[in-house]
């Protein structure tokens, strides 16, 4: 059964993807088919099989016009079936587990359209909260459900608005938002389960910010998206929880 989770999380990478470049851009989902953004080149299914495609049959590169194809693909793929497989053989064959796949899937594409784009689709923060709210009835319970919402966005409401009263953003309201609906999944169970998502989001954030800064691929003036790192906090308080 690992096996097989481990399989379904590689295919959902490979549709969380296609989230990923079509969401922002105002395109469906479903329709057309996946095709080679540059060429319009329709992918045959053996070209679209995730990972192997990618390393055995395209090599990293469009079978038609030969542009390279972004390493991100592969990427997700596997991220998304190790993320599922962890969670799985920790979580096992619940409800719980369904509810967690589903949150991992959402962060993913939250986390990479706010890294490219700089903005968290809302459709993907109010998923969260609908997910954890009609999820907790059965895994959680709505009060702890309610409770993390509020704890988990508390500190960042408060600053926003202390970035609001002098004029200088300190926070995206986006990230308010996001970090709602992963409260509103996880739940509240105590203050140092909060701590500790505060913590990895804040320290993971600022180390990868020095990092950007000085390697010069970010200047200090720069927005630095900052879901990447509420999400990676999720996902781990999510596991640890």
């Amino acid at each position: 059964m690992q096996g097989i989770v481990f399989i379904i999380g590689l295919i959902i990478g490979s549709f969380l993807n296609v989230c990923i470049y079509r969401i922002p851009r105002g395109l469906s989902i479903s329709t057309p088919s996946s095709h080679c953004p540059i060429c319009n080149y329709k992918i045959k299914w053996y070209e679209n099989i995730p990972v192997l495609s990618y390393v055995i049959f395209l090599r990293g590169r469009c079978s038609n016009c030969k542009e390279k194809i972004s390493i991100q693909y592969p990427l997700i793929e596997l991220i998304t079936g190790i993320l599922f497989y962890i969670f799985y053989m920790k979580f096992g064959y619940t409800l719980l587990t369904l509810k967690y796949l589903i949150f991992i899937s959402l962060l993913i594409v939250a986390i990479w359209i706010d890294f490219y784009h700089l903005y968290i689709p809302d459709r993907i923060s109010f998923s969260l909260f609908l997910l954890g709210v009609l999820g907790s009835f059965f895994t959680i319970g709505f009060e702890n459900s309610f409770l993390g919402a509020g704890s988990f966005s508390l500190f960042y409401v408060l600053l926003y608005g202390v970035g609001e009263n002098f004029g200088k953003e300190l926070i995206g309201f986006g990230d308010i938002k996001l970090s709602l609906g992963i409260g509103a999944v996880i739940g509240y169970f105590g203050l140092y389960q909060v701590f500790i998502f505060l913590n990895i989001a804040f320290i993971t954030g600022a180390i990868v910010g020095i990092i950007l800064i000085l390697l010069k691929i970010k200047t200090r003036k720069d927005t630095i998206p900052f879901a990447p790192y509420i999400g990676l906090a999720g996902i781990i308080i999510a596991y640890i929880s």
